[in-house]
Protein backbone atom coordinates (compact mmCIF):
# COMPACT_ATOMS: atom_id res chain seq x y z
CA UNK A 1 0.00 0.00 0.00
CA UNK A 2 1.39 3.39 -0.90
CA UNK A 3 1.37 6.19 1.63
CA UNK A 4 -1.08 8.14 -0.53
CA UNK A 5 -3.50 5.17 -0.49
CA UNK A 6 -3.12 4.92 3.26
CA UNK A 7 -4.01 8.59 3.74
CA UNK A 8 -6.95 8.23 1.36
CA UNK A 9 -8.33 5.48 3.58
CA UNK A 10 -7.72 7.50 6.74
CA UNK A 11 -9.32 10.70 5.39
CA UNK A 12 -12.32 8.79 4.10
CA UNK A 13 -12.73 7.10 7.46
CA UNK A 14 -12.60 10.52 9.13
CA UNK A 15 -15.22 11.82 6.71
CA UNK A 16 -17.46 8.87 7.55
CA UNK A 17 -16.92 9.58 11.24
CA UNK A 18 -17.89 13.23 10.61
CA UNK A 19 -21.08 12.13 8.87
CA UNK A 20 -21.97 9.80 11.73
CA UNK A 21 -21.34 12.57 14.27
CA UNK A 22 -23.58 14.90 12.27
CA UNK A 23 -26.42 12.43 11.95
CA UNK A 24 -26.36 10.88 15.41
CA UNK A 25 -25.02 13.69 17.59
CA UNK A 26 -25.28 17.17 16.07
CA UNK A 27 -28.76 17.01 14.55
CA UNK A 28 -30.56 15.34 17.51
CA UNK A 29 -28.89 17.64 20.02
CA UNK A 30 -29.79 20.80 18.15
CA UNK A 31 -33.30 19.72 17.21
CA UNK A 32 -34.07 19.79 20.94
CA UNK A 33 -33.69 23.59 20.76
CA UNK A 34 -36.73 23.73 18.53
CA UNK A 35 -38.97 22.58 21.37
CA UNK A 36 -38.01 25.64 23.42
CA UNK A 37 -37.69 28.21 20.64
CA UNK A 38 -39.75 27.24 17.60
CA UNK A 39 -38.76 30.01 15.20
CA UNK A 40 -37.20 30.29 11.79
CA UNK A 41 -33.62 31.19 12.81
CA UNK A 42 -32.82 28.05 14.82
CA UNK A 43 -34.25 25.92 12.04
CA UNK A 44 -32.12 27.71 9.45
CA UNK A 45 -29.01 27.46 11.62
CA UNK A 46 -29.53 23.73 12.25
CA UNK A 47 -30.19 23.03 8.57
CA UNK A 48 -27.28 25.23 7.49
CA UNK A 49 -24.87 23.64 9.93
CA UNK A 50 -25.98 20.13 9.03
CA UNK A 51 -25.64 20.92 5.33
CA UNK A 52 -22.17 22.36 5.97
CA UNK A 53 -21.11 19.19 7.77
CA UNK A 54 -22.56 17.00 5.01
CA UNK A 55 -20.82 19.13 2.36
CA UNK A 56 -17.57 18.77 4.32
CA UNK A 57 -18.16 15.00 4.34
CA UNK A 58 -18.68 15.00 0.58
CA UNK A 59 -15.65 17.23 0.02
CA UNK A 60 -13.42 14.97 2.10
CA UNK A 61 -14.81 11.94 0.33
CA UNK A 62 -14.43 13.25 -3.22
CA UNK A 63 -11.41 15.55 -2.89
CA UNK A 64 -9.20 13.33 -0.74
CA UNK A 65 -6.18 13.86 -2.98
CA UNK A 66 -6.56 17.65 -2.69
CA UNK A 67 -6.56 17.40 1.11
CA UNK A 68 -3.47 15.20 1.00
CA UNK A 69 -1.72 17.71 -1.29
CA UNK A 70 -2.68 20.77 0.78
CA UNK A 71 -1.64 19.22 4.10
CA UNK A 72 1.40 17.56 2.44
CA UNK A 73 0.65 14.34 4.26
CA UNK A 74 2.47 12.13 1.79
CA UNK A 75 5.68 14.17 2.07
CA UNK A 76 6.39 13.21 5.68
CA UNK A 77 7.63 9.67 4.95
CA UNK A 78 10.96 8.53 3.55
CA UNK A 79 9.77 5.87 1.12
CA UNK A 80 6.76 5.62 -1.17
CA UNK A 81 5.28 2.42 0.19
CA UNK A 82 4.02 1.64 3.67
CA UNK A 83 4.67 -1.90 4.75
CA UNK A 84 2.55 -2.62 7.78
CA UNK A 85 4.67 -5.63 8.67
CA UNK A 86 7.84 -3.55 8.82
CA UNK A 87 6.64 -0.29 10.28
CA UNK A 88 9.47 1.57 11.92
CA UNK A 89 9.02 3.45 15.14
CA UNK A 90 8.94 6.83 13.38
CA UNK A 91 6.16 5.73 11.02
CA UNK A 92 4.15 4.36 13.92
CA UNK A 93 4.55 7.70 15.71
CA UNK A 94 3.37 9.52 12.58
CA UNK A 95 0.31 7.31 12.22
CA UNK A 96 -0.51 7.80 15.90
CA UNK A 97 -0.12 11.57 15.53
CA UNK A 98 -2.49 11.53 12.56
CA UNK A 99 -5.11 9.72 14.61
CA UNK A 100 -4.64 12.00 17.61
CA UNK A 101 -4.73 15.19 15.54
CA UNK A 102 -7.71 14.03 13.52
CA UNK A 103 -9.73 13.04 16.55
CA UNK A 104 -8.87 16.31 18.29
CA UNK A 105 -10.27 18.18 15.31
CA UNK A 106 -13.34 16.04 14.82
CA UNK A 107 -14.28 15.74 18.48
CA UNK A 108 -13.94 19.40 19.40
CA UNK A 109 -15.11 21.17 16.22
CA UNK A 110 -18.86 20.75 16.93
CA UNK A 111 -18.47 21.92 20.54
CA UNK A 112 -16.41 24.94 19.50
CA UNK A 113 -18.92 25.90 16.79
CA UNK A 114 -21.77 25.50 19.28
CA UNK A 115 -20.11 27.86 21.76
CA UNK A 116 -19.32 30.31 18.94
CA UNK A 117 -23.01 30.31 18.01
CA UNK A 118 -24.08 30.86 21.61
CA UNK A 119 -21.52 33.62 22.14
CA UNK A 120 -22.50 35.36 18.92
CA UNK A 121 -26.20 35.11 19.71
CA UNK A 122 -25.65 36.33 23.27
CA UNK A 123 -23.81 39.43 22.05
CA UNK A 124 -25.88 40.29 18.99
CA UNK A 125 -29.43 39.15 19.70
CA UNK A 126 -31.81 41.65 21.24
CA UNK A 127 -33.62 38.88 23.12
CA UNK A 128 -30.46 37.14 24.27
CA UNK A 129 -30.33 33.42 24.73
CA UNK A 130 -33.41 31.25 25.06
CA UNK A 131 -34.03 29.46 28.40
CA UNK A 132 -32.51 26.27 27.01
CA UNK A 133 -29.48 28.05 25.56
CA UNK A 134 -28.83 30.21 28.61
CA UNK A 135 -27.57 27.18 30.51
CA UNK A 136 -24.97 26.66 27.79
CA UNK A 137 -22.95 29.87 28.08
CA UNK A 138 -23.43 31.65 31.36
CA UNK A 139 -20.72 30.70 33.81
CA UNK A 140 -16.96 30.67 33.77
CA UNK A 141 -17.03 26.91 33.30
CA UNK A 142 -18.77 27.28 29.93
CA UNK A 143 -16.25 29.85 28.71
CA UNK A 144 -13.48 27.56 29.91
CA UNK A 145 -14.93 24.66 27.89
CA UNK A 146 -15.14 26.97 24.84
CA UNK A 147 -11.50 27.89 25.34
CA UNK A 148 -10.44 24.25 25.78
CA UNK A 149 -12.29 23.25 22.59
CA UNK A 150 -10.48 26.03 20.71
CA UNK A 151 -7.10 24.98 22.10
CA UNK A 152 -7.78 21.36 21.11
CA UNK A 153 -8.62 22.47 17.57
CA UNK A 154 -5.36 24.41 17.34
CA UNK A 155 -3.34 21.49 18.72
CA UNK A 156 -5.01 19.05 16.32
CA UNK A 157 -4.29 21.30 13.36
CA UNK A 158 -0.69 21.85 14.42
CA UNK A 159 -0.16 18.11 14.87
CA UNK A 160 -1.45 17.39 11.38
CA UNK A 161 0.33 20.26 9.67
CA UNK A 162 3.70 19.63 11.37
CA UNK A 163 3.58 15.85 11.35
CA UNK A 164 7.19 15.10 10.46
CA UNK A 165 8.60 17.76 12.80
CA UNK A 166 6.63 16.48 15.78
CA UNK A 167 7.50 12.86 14.98
CA UNK A 168 11.20 13.75 14.66
CA UNK A 169 11.04 15.66 17.95
CA UNK A 170 9.41 12.73 19.73
CA UNK A 171 11.94 10.31 18.27
CA UNK A 172 14.82 12.53 19.43
CA UNK A 173 13.29 12.68 22.90
CA UNK A 174 13.05 8.89 22.94
CA UNK A 175 16.67 8.48 21.85
CA UNK A 176 17.83 11.10 24.33
CA UNK A 177 16.10 9.35 27.25
CA UNK A 178 17.73 5.98 26.47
Amino acid sequence: MTKRDFFRVIIRLFSLYLLLLTIFNFIPTNVSYLFFEPSVWPILIIIGSALFMIMLFLFLLKKTDTVIDVLKLDKAFDDERIEFGNLGSEEIVKVALIFIGGFLLLDHLPEFLHYCYLGFKKEVSATGLSPLESTGLTGYWDYFRWFVAGINLIIGYLLLSNLSRVANFLMKLRQHNK
